[in-house]
């Protein structure tokens, strides 16, 4: 009799374990996008034979990635005789004192390939001639007919100008552009989509973070089932969730940015506690002897985390001193201390020569950081991580908008662990995730 058997398997693949030099990377987004806007249907005057607006012809945005909204208007075309300048002037009714080293962009429509001459000249409001200006020059080299942007950079000198200058003033600015097409091009320029910026800086929007020795990549897709009416059950859409909890024990610096509360603000000097060790010394005042530390370095905008306590004291509790808080000089016991505007601490005459540790608000230099609900609908996060199979082939996932749900925020003696969880929501197309596969 003949044994029938099946010892031939199928081939299969599984998935490699996680290694140290495995990581997830983060793209973290923000919409740039100004208080200023400038509709260029709201022209002054216009340098050509006619001008028409229309409100369907609007640029992409081409400052923003996967920029989300419609936030560029209709655009003003001049038309002009073949080689002759085309323009027009708009005003900003803004005050100019806060963006006069800012940033002007706006879009052109050139109608085809060439070499063009750009001119922004800016001067106040109240000066309808622009007969004291800025004038900002570009060639701009064009490829193929259609919308380009414009940057105009205030905190640069600019190329020329006319009388005095541009003065910044409260009352806002006239931004007229000229632009000068080859002789052989047909002057049919399209303007849109003026902007103004206070600084450079605001430009600073897009980061990568980088979770590296990575523990775990955990999580789940789950979708609920329905029941239909007919034919049998089926899915229901609306209530497709994935979650995923991420592990590592490195990060770039910038990881904060995943922080759905943070944001940078505006302060440029803060405080840290700082502790030392301070003789006292002797000095009088309205004829009383006190005893008297100056700290050079003392915030003195902070007031709540001054503390003194004698060196050398075996009695812990006996050796700490007591803060009057007061501003004016008032007669003081060997427990009390007071911190007077100066960053000077007066103590009792007794304790003269003696040596204090002193825990006081040193003045740094800071990046200053703000926790709140403001950038929670402006800021976005792609994440892109690879799996390898054990056959060499990679597949890289592609999330192009995921919340950060959890921040790490735990602090212990152990090594730091980064655990964030993490929602997938539908991109803008409608996909939860692509997955490009990858043979090397």
């Amino acid at each position: 009799m003949t044994r029938c058997s099946n010892d031939t398997l199928i081939s299969k693949i599984g998935m490699k374990s996680l290694n140290k030099l495995m990581e997830v990377d983060f793209a973290v987004l923000t919409d740039i996008d100004s208080c200023v806007k400038v509709n260029t249907k709201n022209y002054i005057d216009y340098n050509g034979t006619s001008a028409v607006y229309n409100v369907y012809s609007t640029p992409e945005d081409m400052f923003n990635c996967l920029a989300e909204g419609c936030k560029n208007s209709g655009t003003l075309t001049v038309m002009n005789a073949a080689g002759s300048v085309a323009g027009a002037s708009f005003g900003v009714n803004a005050d100019a004192t806060e963006f006069a080293a800012g940033v002007i962009t706006y879009y052109v429509h050139f109608p085809a390939a060439g070499t063009y001459g750009v001119e922004t000249t800016i001067s106040d409001i109240a000066d309808q001639n622009q007969s004291d200006s800025d004038i900002y020059q570009k060639q701009v080299i064009v490829k193929e007919a259609g919308f380009h942007p414009v940057v105009i950079d205030l905190s640069k000198l600019p190329e020329a100008g006319s009388g005095l200058g541009w003065a910044a003033s409260e009352n806002g600015i006239i931004i007229h552009v000229d632009v000068t097409p080859e002789s052989s091009i047909i002057s049919t320029i399209g303007f849109s989509s003026i902007y103004v910026y206070n600084s450079i800086e605001d430009f600073e929007v897009n980061d990568v973070v980088k979770i590296g020795c990575i523990d775990e990549f955990a999580g789940e897709l789950t979708v609920d089932p329905v029941e239909a009416s007919c034919f049998g059950a089926g899915y229901d859409a609306t209530s497709i969730a994935i979650e995923r909890t991420l592990t590592g024990k490195s990060a770039t610096a910038n990881y904060w940015k995943l922080n759905p509360l943070m944001s940078k603000g505006t302060l440029t000097s803060g405080w840290l506690i700082q502790t030392a060790e301070k003789a006292v010394s002797a000095t009088t005042i309205d004829g009383v002897d006190y005893g008297y530390v100056q700290l050079a370095d003392m915030n003195m905008d902070e007031c709540a985390f001054t503390s003194a306590a004698i060196a050398d004291s075996c009695n812990v509790t006996e050796s700490l001193l007591n803060r009057v808080n007061t501003p004016a000089i008032v007669e003081i016991n060997e427990k009390q201390f007071i911190v007077l505007a100066d960053g000077k601490i007066l103590f009792h005459k007794s304790l003269v020569g003696k040596d204090l540790v002193i825990s006081y608000p040193k003045k740094v230099d800071v990046e200053h950081f703000v926790g709140n609900e403001d950038v929670l609908d402006a800021r976005r996060v792609r994440m892109s991580f690879t799996q390898e199979q054990t056959d060499g082939v990679k597949q890289n996932y592609v999330y192009n908008n995921v919340l950060i749900t959890s921040f790490p925020g735990t602090v212990n003696n152990e090594e730091t662990t980064f655990e964030f969880t993490i929602s997938v929501q539908r991109d803008k197309n409608g996909n939860f995730f692509e997955m490009y596969r990858v043979a090397e």
